[in-house]
């Protein structure tokens, strides 16, 4: 078992997400933040989301693990798919607004690819959660204002359900926590797998 000098694992968070960071304090779980600087190429055309969002969760994941001898890091990645298009982050205004265009009206799929690494038994599990969101009719002015918000930025999707963005979404199904971009339930069975203590880190 991998554990800190108190007996504790010692955790590390491959990301720089606060929407990440929140949900892991919120659990009590103390970790260091130690973003993987890796980049995120784009899913190849045609390939299964969950495939490339586990893929990408795992090159962060590596990056961050072969820096260190013990420890659990911990990493994921969030895609949206709607009408067989896999929306990343928007490079510009003008593309946030293309991408909220596409999911006015409309079912899409949140999927958030998790990947640990057990850095001294240089092991790793890696799994996916699936949400849908529905968002209501956006008028041009509607998303006008959203994107005026800032908020897009940095966003899968062009969108944070937990911000401005939960004015635009009339019905969920699946894990909430998966839309914010990290599904806590398949991070406890990933630990399971991993056969990490998890609730004994929890403070």
């Amino acid at each position: 078992m991998t554990t800190s000098r108190r007996g504790r694992l010692k955790w590390i968070l491959a990301s720089s997400s606060p929407r990440r960071r929140e949900i892991l304090s919120s659990l009590g779980l103390r970790f260091r933040v130690e973003p993987s600087g890796a980049p995120e190429p784009d899913c190849p055309h045609g390939q299964e989301p969950s495939r490339c969002a586990v893929r990408l969760a795992r090159v962060k994941a590596l990056a961050v693990g072969r820096r260190h001898n013990s420890g659990v890091v911990i990493a994921a990645d969030t895609v949206v798919y709607c009408q067989g298009i896999t929306l990343g982050k928007p490079c510009d205004e003008e593309d946030a607004s293309a991408m909220l265009r596409r999911l006015s009206g409309r079912w899409h799929e949140v999927i958030t690819g998790l990947c640990l690494y057990d850095c001294r038994r240089r092991r790793s599990v890696s799994g996916y959660s699936r949400s849908r969101v529905h968002f209501r009719r956006l008028s041009a002015a509607d998303i006008d204002w959203y994107v005026s918000t800032g908020e897009y930025k940095d966003k899968a999707g062009a969108y944070a359900i937990q911000g401005y963005a939960s004015l635009l979404v009339d019905r969920i199904e699946g894990c909430y926590f998966n839309i914010v971009g990290f599904p806590v339930s398949t991070f406890y069975l990933l630990c399971r797998r991993l056969k990490l203590l998890l609730l004994e880190s929890l403070s």
